[in-house]
């Protein structure tokens, strides 16, 4: 026979567990910092690839294997981690009753009584909340009371806890496990009084994509400016989707507060002229409003739903189908609203005529939400080149716009051709040599009045009538047609000689050349006084310059560049890694595959973009300095003359210095460098370290001088 103290037993399996779990948390700590470690060794790569081009095939093999090396070692610990899932799953646990546990509610009772005993299952007239029967049957095998499994030495807590008699346990459960649910329905019930309709909501699905230069058959909705929006599935599956949600909704319509109103992402939403419920996207979702705006997705239009039965939750039987309305833009023009308010409204009121027109649409572009589309009108005519013939847009991509038929072939003029009968858009694609070169059209001499002949008057014979510029042209018919740009920012402030500073490592562009941004120690912005109401002051600080320049106002404000960005020019640039927007210096431009090579003023980093991802710097994006300086380490030369051993030297100093804050002692200060030495967190010189392991070495120099004196320093 075994005497058990239950409570102590607890105790030493608690303490245990504790100890267990305290050293399971060590290995989860450092399996974090492994993998932090991994993630940053795997931005290094990019880093990696700055090389010479008959070492680029090399080192790209080597990145691509270590990478699958890493994806491997992530891949083995999430299938770990799963099994572990599954496993624990499975296991059934056999608790014993704990004060300090709170109660749960479990399809099997847990406690000891009941595990010895071997209940039977419940059958189909159990109780919903797993009570058992009034009569509870006798499971078949029952301990012999001389059989006894645990006996307690002591009325402790644990013996008087758990009690003697099976009908008083399941008792005590059922009351326990009837009242919890009880409660737990009226919590729900009186925290969320939501309606049947508005509990199951849903999300559309999403519409299928359309493939370039293809036709397809499509019904023009509306029109919002410059986008159309058009139904190219089967319109009379809208039509016939519309009918029954207005059916349902007005035998099944509910009452809904402002609050539910204010909650509703996808709702139904009702048109008192047409007499019709329509689906809709809330666009105020979250906020309370008078007059809630409303998206219909199946027409492209935007509704303020004014009445408070005007919105109902949108059902789950009516989100099987996607979105019917799709956002289109013609191709291959320039439309004149961009540049003109009253081109606009003349514009739109032009296109709006062909709402309800059936049509066929050509999609050119399908890389972004509004496809870029040619529109085929029923008397074989296309829009596009409507808007150009009526004045209301110009043609960008003349070769690709479609005709209305094909022209017959033209002749010379010699052959009897008029010239009524020349297209003026078959003339070669550069008119002006200077486009052709520089991608820019001088627009001044459009300004200048060609009647003007000189003299001390400065006005040609119209007077005072005229309202052009009257200077003289050049007799070639160039003129001083410029377009300023920025091109300077202040440097960052370099520190002084023999001070100490840490520096965050932004980039490695040489075995030997960094470049970091010097921490401060007091937070300029938190520093800076407060503005006045309605004032705005430029940023301050990198991270609120970075705010600024990524934020949405700011990201649709940009504007793109007139010409080809000259060396030297401050701009905004995209960085493709992470989609953000920074300042850059453009280094070169190659016009044969519009890339523009940038330095990030920043962060130090050289990198080519595309022309259409370079946009102009607004100048409150100028007052802060740059923050990227460069650095060189004191003392550190190349072991030979090779671009192998240089690529390798660079290589190490990105794994001990990329993205790591270190400690910075000045040694001196050129013109637009720092001389430094750095230091790891333990102490240790990064130079002595890249010297002892053979890829650098090391010569003596000197400490700028400062208010001691000059100092030589051996390493």
């Amino acid at each position: 026979m075994s005497f058990i103290d239950l409570a102590t037993l607890a105790l030493h399996r608690r303490n245990e567990m504790e100890a267990r779990i305290k050293v399971f948390t060590t290995k989860c700590d450092q399996a974090i910092e492994d993998i932090i470690k991994l993630k940053s060794q795997a931005r290094g790569f990019v880093h990696q690839l700055n090389c010479d081009p008959s070492e680029l095939k090399d080192r790209f093999l080597n990145s691509m294997k270590n990478l699958d090396e890493y994806m491997y070692l992530i891949t083995d610990f999430n299938l770990a981690v799963a099994k572990l899932d599954e496993m624990s799953g499975s296991v059934e646990y056999a608790p014993v009753h704990d004060t300090t546990t709170k109660p749960r509610l479990s399809l099997s009772p847990f406690n000891i009584m009941d595990v010895l005993s071997e209940p039977a299952p419940s059958t189909s007239t159990a109780c919903p909340n797993q009570c058992p029967l009034k009569h509870p049957t006798k499971s078949k095998k029952v301990p012999k009371a001389e059989q006894t499994l645990i006996v307690f030495s002591s009325a402790s807590c644990s013996s008087e806890s758990v009690p003697t008699d099976k009908n008083e346990v399941n008792k005590k459960e059922v009351e326990v496990q009837c009242e919890l649910t009880q409660d737990l329905k009226k919590v729900s019930l009186a925290a969320a009084p939501i309606s049947p309709l508005l509990s199951e909501q849903c999300k559309l699905p999403a519409q299928t994509v359309l493939q370039t230069e293809h036709e397809y058959p499509a019904v023009i909705m509306n029109v919002d400016g410059p986008s159309l929006w058009v139904i190219t599935e089967d319109h009379e599956a809208a039509c016939k989707l519309m009918t029954d949600m207005t059916n349902y909704y007005k035998k099944n319509s509910v009452e809904l507060s402002a609050e539910d109103v204010a909650s509703l992402t996808y709702c139904a939403y009702y048109d008192e002229e047409s007499d019709c419920y329509y689906r809709g996207l809330s666009l105020t979702e979250g906020v309370k409003c008078d007059v809630p705006e409303v998206f219909l997705v199946d027409t492209g239009e935007v509704r303020g739903a004014r009445g408070p039965g005007c919105l109902q939750p949108l059902a789950a039987r009516f989100c099987t189908q996607p979105p019917f309305a799709r956002c289109c833009h013609l191709a291959g023009i320039d439309l004149l609203s961009y540049h003109n308010k009253d081109g606009a409204e003349k514009q739109e009121q032009y296109m709006r005529q062909y709402v309800g027109t059936h049509c066929y649409i050509e999609v050119d572009d399908n890389s972004s939400e509004s496809l870029g589309v040619y529109v085929l009108l029923p008397n074989s005519e296309y829009l596009n080149g409507l808007l150009v013939r009526d004045g209301l847009a110009c043609s960008t991509e003349t070769d690709k716009l479609p005709a209305k038929a094909p022209a017959p072939s033209q002749g010379p003029p010699e052959l009897g051709v008029t010239d009524s009968q020349l297209d003026v858009s078959e003339c070669p694609e550069y008119e002006d040599p200077v486009e052709a070169v520089t991608g820019y059209s001088c627009r001044d001499e459009m300004d200048i009045c060609k009647h003007y002949k000189g003299g001390p008057e400065k006005t040609c014979f119209k007077g005072a009538r005229c309202k052009k510029r009257h200077v003289l042209m050049h007799p070639d018919g160039w003129t001083l047609d410029r377009v300023p740009v920025a091109a300077h920012c202040l440097p960052a402030m370099l520190p002084a000689p023999g001070s100490w500073m840490r520096a965050h490592v932004t980039c490695v562009c040489h075995f030997n050349r960094l470049y970091v941004q010097f921490v401060q120690e007091k937070n300029a912005e938190e520093m800076a006084p407060l503005p006045q109401f309605g004032v705005v002051l430029p940023p301050t600080t990198l991270d609120a310059l970075v705010r600024d320049m990524n934020s949405p106002a700011t990201r649709t404000a940009y504007k793109k560049l007139k010409m080809i960005p000259a060396p030297g020019e401050l701009v905004a640039a995209l960085y493709p890694l992470d989609d953000q927007w920074y300042r850059a210096r453009v280094l070169s431009s190659t016009r044969a595959d519009q890339n523009v090579e940038v330095m990030y003023i920043d962060y130090g980093n050289v990198v080519w973009v595309k022309e259409d991802k370079v946009r102009v710097l607004e100048p409150r994006f100028m007052s802060l300095p740059a923050q990227a300086t460069r650095v060189v380490l004191a003392g550190v030369v190349a072991r030979s003359h090779e671009s192998r051993h240089w690529a390798a030297a660079k290589n190490q100093l990105a794994t001990m210095t990329q993205d790591r804050t270190l400690d910075t002692h000045i040694i001196g200060r050129d013109y637009d460098e720092v001389m430094v030495e750095m230091f790891d967190d333990q102490g240790y010189s990064i130079a002595e370290q890249l010297a002892a392991l053979n890829f650098v070495t090391l010569k003596e120099y000197t400490v700028g001088e400062d208010a001691v004196g000059t100092k030589v320093v051996v390493p």
